[in-house]
C-alpha cells in the first residue's frame, strides 16, 4: 500500500451534515430566507450554505413546526459524517526570513486511534522515538512573562528536549504558552530542522485559513498573520509537525484534549529504549492558565502512573495560584481562615468569577495538594536556583515513583549523566542486587561514554564485572552494520562460513585479533588453558537436565525446536579445544585466578584491556579513547588497537 493511500484509509475528516440552529430567537421566515442563509449559525458554527447536504435534504425553513421538538442537541456521532481525509502535506510558513521554517500535518478526526497516529509520526513523517514527552499547558490568549520567567522556561524547555530527545506537545496555535513555545525555539533551538519535534495538536475549526491547507500529498505556502477581529487563531511557525484535530465544528476549542490525552498515554506504554524496559516518562508543563488548568493539572497526577507536573511561579494566573497553594500547604499544614478567605477573594479577582465558582475552583486546588509529591513549583527568582532543565528532569523522575534502578535508566536513555550523579548515584542509595552490573552493559552498549565513566568513579570494577557472559554479550550485541562486519571476520578467520543466528564466542574473537594483527600476536582467548577451561564449562551446561540461558543463545536454539543435523554437526566440529586430562598443566606451574562465570581457574583476569579490544573491534572511537586511558601499558595497547584498525 501506498504513503497517500495508507493515509486516507487510516485518518478520516468530520463534516456537520444537519443543520441544528444555535439561537431560536424567531423571525418571519419564508422557506430559506436570506436571514438564516446569512446569520443565523448551526451549532457546529457554520452557516446553512456552509454545511454539505450530501447526507441530507436542505431545510425549507428553520423555524420549529408543531412536530419538530426544540431539545434536538447537536452531537458529533449523530450529526456528523467521516470521510477521508483531504489535507495532509507539508506548511511553508511565509513570514519568517531568517529562516526555512516548514511543518509537517495532517487533518485527523477527533476520534482517530492514537496507534495510527504514533505510526504516522514514526514511518511516515520519520520522527526519532521520543525519550521523553514535554506536555505543555497554559494560557490560550495572548499574556505576558516577565523576563526572568520567559527566560528560565524557554532555556529550560528547549536544553531539555534537545539533552534527551524529547518531544513537546502544544495547542500549536500562535497565541499564549503555545507562541512562547514558539519563540523558544526560534532562539535556543538552532538550526537543526531534524531535532525541531515540537508539534502542535490544534482543532482544525479554529484555524484561521484553514481553507488554504485543503489538499492530498501538497506543499502549501501559509501566511499565519490573522484577522485581529477573529476569534480563530494562526498556527505558530516554528513547530515541527502539527495534527489538525476535527471534530466538525467550526471556531471551538477544546476538542483536541481528549485525543491529546489519548496520545500521551499510548506514548508512556513506549519503551523509551529498545534495550530498556522502562516506558516514555511524560511531564506536564504549566505556564500562567485559566480555570481549566486546574482541571488538567488534577487529572494528570491522578492518573496511573501519575504523570508529574512541573509550575512556572510568576507566569500568572493558575501557575501562581498552584505555586501560592502548594507552599502555604508545605508539612500537611492547613490554611488558616483568615489565608483561605484572601485566597477564595484572589481566586475571583484572577479569574474573574463569582464566589460560588471560586469556591468549587479551591476544592480542586486542594485535591491537587492530596498529589503534591507529583507537583514541583520552580520560582526563577530563588537564590539557590538549579538550571531549569535539570530541574524539569528531576521532576519527572522524582514525580514519576520510579525506583532507583528505573531513574537510572531513564538518565541512562536521556544520556544526562549529570542527573544521574547528583539525585540517582548518592550516598545511601538501596540497590537491587545486579542492577548497577545491568546498567554497566547498558551503558557500554548503548555507548554511553559518560555513564561508563561515572559507574567506575562509583566503585564498578571490571575485574568482577567482566564474565564469559558479559563479554559474549558485549560481542553480540545486534549493531547493523557493525555485527554483520564481526561475522564477516570469524569467516574470514575460520575459513569458513557461519549459520543464520550463530552467536560468537570469545574464542571466535581471540581468531580474529590473531587474524588481524598476524602471526606475532597469540591472544588469551586461544591460549590452552583459556580452550580448556571454556570447554569445561559448556560440557557442565551440557549435562544439566535443562538447558540453561547462555546454552541456549550459545547454540541459537531459544524457543525454537533443535537444529538439523548439518547445523549440530557444524557446532561439534567447531567446537573449542578440549585437552585431555594428563595434557593440563599443573596449578603450581602457573599463576592462575578465578574469573567471575567460569568455574575453572584461568590465567588471568579479564580487565579493561578486553573492554578496549571490544570497543576497538565495535567501531567505537569515542568509548575505546576512554577505556584506553585506564589500566597500564598504554603504549602497547594503543599500538594493539592502530594494528587492529589497519
Amino acid at each position: 500500500m501506498s504513503r497517500k493511500s495508507w493515509i486516507e484509509e487510516t485518518f478520516f475528516k468530520r463534516e456537520c451534515v444537519k443543520f441544528i440552529r444555535s439561537s431560536w430567537d424567531l423571525h418571519r421566515c419564508i422557506p430559506v430566507c436570506q436571514v438564516c442563509q446569512t446569520l443565523i449559525r448551526c451549532c457546529c458554527g457554520r452557516l446553512m450554505g456552509e454545511h454539505s447536504w450530501q447526507e441530507s435534504t436542505l431545510p425549507l425553513s428553520l423555524c420549529p413546526g408543531p412536530e419538530q421538538g426544540m431539545e434536538e442537541k447537536w452531537s458529533m456521532m449523530v450529526h456528523t459524517k467521516a470521510s477521508p481525509t483531504d489535507a495532509y502535506g507539508i506548511i511553508d510558513f511565509q513570514d519568517t526570513a531568517t529562516r526555512v521554517c516548514r511543518a509537517k500535518y495532517i487533518r485527523v478526526a477527533v476520534d482517530s486511534r492514537p496507534e495510527a497516529l504514533l505510526q504516522l509520526m514514526l514511518r511516515e513523517w520519520q520522527m526519532e522515538r521520543p525519550k521523553l514527552l514535554l506536555t505543555v499547558q497554559g494560557g490560550s490568549e495572548n499574556f505576558v512573562l516577565p523576563p526572568k520567567v520567559k527566560q528560565a522556561f524557554s532555556k529550560g524547555l528547549i536544553n531539555a528536549a534537545l539533552s534527551t530527545g524529547a518531544w513537546i506537545l502544544t495547542d500549536g496555535i500562535n497565541t499564549g504558552v503555545s507562541k512562547y513555545v514558539g519563540d523558544a525555539v526560534k532562539t535556543f533551538g538552532g538550526h537543526d530542522l531534524r531535532k525541531r519535534n515540537t508539534i502542535g495538536i490544534t482543532p482544525w475549526g479554529m484555524i484561521d485559513n484553514n481553507m488554504d491547507l485543503i489538499g492530498r500529498d501538497v506543499f502549501r505556502p501559509y501566511q499565519p498573520l490573522g484577522n485581529p477581529l477573529s476569534k480563530r487563531a494562526c498556527l505558530n511557525g516554528f513547530h515541527s509537525h502539527f495534527l489538525l484535530v476535527d471534530d466538525g465544528t467550526l471556531g471551538k476549542h477544546g476538542c483536541q484534549e481528549g485525543l491529546r490525552r489519548k496520545l500521551e498515554k499510548h506514548i508512556q506504554l513506549q519503551k523509551v529504549h529498545p534495550r530498556l524496559k522502562q516506558g516514555v516518562p511524560v511531564v506536564c508543563v504549566v505556564v500562567e492558565g485559566g480555570p481549566a488548568i486546574v482541571s488538567t493539572v488534577l487529572d494528570y497526577i491522578r492518573s496511573a502512573p501519575p504523570v508529574p507536573v512541573f509550575v512556572f511561579e510568576g507566569s500568572g494566573k493558575a501557575a501562581d495560584l498552584l505555586a501560592f497553594l502548594h507552599k502555604q500547604t508545605a508539612n500537611n499544614r492547613e490554611l488558616d481562615e483568615d489565608i483561605k478567605e484572601d485566597f477564595l477573594v484572589r481566586i475571583g479577582d484572577v479569574f474573574g468569577i463569582e464566589r460560588a465558582e471560586a469556591t468549587d475552583l479551591f476544592t480542586l486546588l486542594q485535591q491537587c495538594m492530596d498529589h503534591r509529591q507529583s507537583i514541583t513549583i520552580f520560582d526563577p527568582e530563588s537564590e539557590d536556583l538549579i538550571a531549569p532543565d535539570a530541574a524539569i528532569l528531576t521532576s519527572t523522575l522524582k514525580g514519576t515513583k520510579a525506583s532507583p534502578a528505573e531513574q537510572l535508566s531513564m538518565t541512562l536513555a536521556w544520556d544526562r549523566a549529570d542527573i544521574a550523579q547528583k539525585e540517582i548515584l548518592v550516598y545511601g542509595q538501596h540497590w537491587q542486587v545486579g542492577s548497577l552490573e545491568q546498567a554497566m552493559v547498558d551503558s557500554l552498549v548503548m555507548d554511553r561514554v559518560s555513564f561508563v565513566k561515572l559507574l567506575i568513579d562509583n566503585g564498578m570494577t571490571m575485574s568482577r564485572f567482566l564474565t564469559v557472559d558479559r563479554l559474549e554479550e558485549l560481542y553480540n550485541t545486534k549493531q547493523g552494520q557493525t555485527q554483520q562486519f564481526l561475522h564477516h571476520l570469524v569467516e574470514d578467520a575460520k575459513q569458513t562460513s557461519l549459520p543464520v543466528g550463530y552467536r560468537l564466542s570469545l574464542i571466535d574473537m581471540g581468531l580474529v585479533i590473531e587474524y588481524l594483527i598476524g602471526g606475532a600476536y597469540r591472544s588469551t582467548y586461544t591460549r590452552k588453558n583459556f580452550r580448556a577451561a571454556y570447554s569445561r564449562m559448556q560440557d557442565k551446561d551440557q549435562r544439566r537436565s535443562s538447558l540453561s540461558s547462555f546454552t541456549k543463545q550459545r547454540l541459537g536454539l531459544g524457543t525454537k525446536k533443535a537444529r538439523s543435523l548439518q547445523d549440530l554437526q557444524f557446532f561439534r566440529t567447531a567446537q573449542p579445544y578440549k585437552s585431555k586430562e594428563s595434557s593440563l598443566p599443573s596449578e603450581k606451574s602457573h599463576r592462575t585466578d578465578i574469573i567471575p562465570g567460569l568455574s575453572a581457574p584461568l590465567p588471568c583476569p579479564f580487565n579493561f584491556n578486553d573492554l578496549f579490544v571490544w570497543a576497538v573491534l565495535q567501531q567505537r572511537q569515542q568509548m575505546a579513547l576512554f577505556l584506553w586511558q585506564y589500566g597500564e601499558e598504554a603504549l602497547a595497547r594503543a599500538v594493539v588497537a592502530c594494528k587492529l584498525y589497519r
